[in-house]
């Protein structure tokens, strides 16, 4: 019976798009202030300099397009006056789904690499929009371990004393990852937190500088003619589902953009495959992701780069792994909500054709 037709979720790092990639969803981290948060629970409540966001997650896009758009032509703003006062813009939505587009492609963050079957998954859908005729060029990553390193600053400025207290209330052990990062937190003065809003200001100023100028990327001549990118496409985690009690230690495919409070989703995309799609027809109508050699090459052959590498790498298991999720990740800029759903919508469009005509 699938259960609810929508759900909501909080992120502040992940929380909507690695679950909804993990399960198979459709899952919406809009802007900060986009939908209305008043009377939902939130880890550091009162920490704003790296605000949590509230969206929707669904089985289908056209539900997740059918809620955000039916919550913002409801004026949210009324009730909640954090909200920023934005009603659903049609045209802006509509609007990517008639032009060519120039799309932004992330297949490792450099920190982590990510499962053969995922960074395929990703090269995939970067596949479907450049044979439509959309343009997909290469986004540099190297800055977004210097964003984390603030980010994370900012996450324990006090020493970890909301994560432990809400944690210890409810009588719940922490999560190995959380723990690793409040392990070696200390708080800090008020002074000191102003200045890494400071720094991460001027992290946001300059990775909007870096988008403006991606009109210079591509294979186009006429610089006067150039676009810049409409969006990216990346994994959204490095690793499909793991076992009970084994989460992963690293979400910095998904965290970076709270970082600059972009909008961001989770597109389910394909399923893994320990065997080529031609002989695995167990799930119909989902396009199915067999690594083959990159997948032998990355078990015997592939040297981590760090612990945090290292321990994604020892949890890759294709047999266990056969048949899971995996997700897409679509990122805009700051309130493009309309603009990443509708660019959703150019995708599923064109994965639906491809299955179409290989049927």
């Amino acid at each position: 019976m699938s259960g609810s037709v929508c759900g909501w979720g909080t992120d502040i790092g992940g929380s909507i798009r690695g679950p909804s990639h993990l399960c198979g969803l459709f899952g919406l981290k809009p802007s900060s202030s986009r939908f209305p948060y008043a009377g939902v629970p939130v880890s550091q409540e009162g920490q704003a300099h790296v605000p949590s966001s509230i969206g929707p997650m669904s089985r289908a896009l056209s539900t997740l397009v059918t809620v955000t758009r039916s919550c913002l032509l409801a004026k949210p703003w009324v009730l909640d006056p954090n909200v920023t006062p934005l009603p659903w813009r049609e045209d802006e939505y509509q609007e990517v789904q008639r032009r060519t587009l120039k799309i932004g492609l992330i297949l490792d963050d450099g920190v982590v690499r990510p499962y053969p079957e995922i960074e395929l998954a990703v090269r995939h859908a970067a596949d479907l929009f450049e044979q439509a005729g959309h343009e997909v060029v290469l986004w540099d990553t190297s800055d977004h371990m210097d964003c984390i390193k603030i980010m994370d600053q900012i996450y324990r400025a006090d020493g970890g004393e909301d994560i432990r207290t809400e944690v210890t209330a409810a009588g719940d052990p922490l999560l190995p990852h959380v723990a690793a990062l409040l392990d070696s937190a200390q708080p800090i003065s008020v002074y000191n937190y102003w200045q890494l809003h400071r720094l991460k200001v001027a992290a946001q100023q300059s990775y909007n500088e870096k988008w403006n100028a991606s009109h210079r990327l591509g294979h186009s001549r006429d610089t006067t003619d150039r676009q810049i990118v409409d969006v990216l496409i990346s994994p959204v985690m490095s690793h499909t589902a793991v076992g009970h009690r084994k989460t992963g230690k690293w979400v910095g495919y998904t965290k970076i953009w709270n970082f600059f409070d972009y909008t961001a989703m989770s597109f389910p995309l394909a399923r893994f495959s320990v065997e080529p799609a031609d002989t695995n027809n167990s799930v119909p109508d989902v396009i199915r992701i067999c690594a083959g050699t990159e997948s032998r090459q990355f078990q015997h052959e592939y040297v981590p780069r760090n612990p945090l590498d290292e321990w994604n790498h020892s949890h890759y298991d294709p047999q266990a792994m056969d048949g899971l999720p995996i997700g897409v990740q679509i990122i805009g800029r700051r309130f493009e909500e309309e603009k990443v759903l509708g660019i959703a919508a150019v995708l599923e469009k064109l994965a639906q054709q491809q299955h179409h005509s290989d049927t």
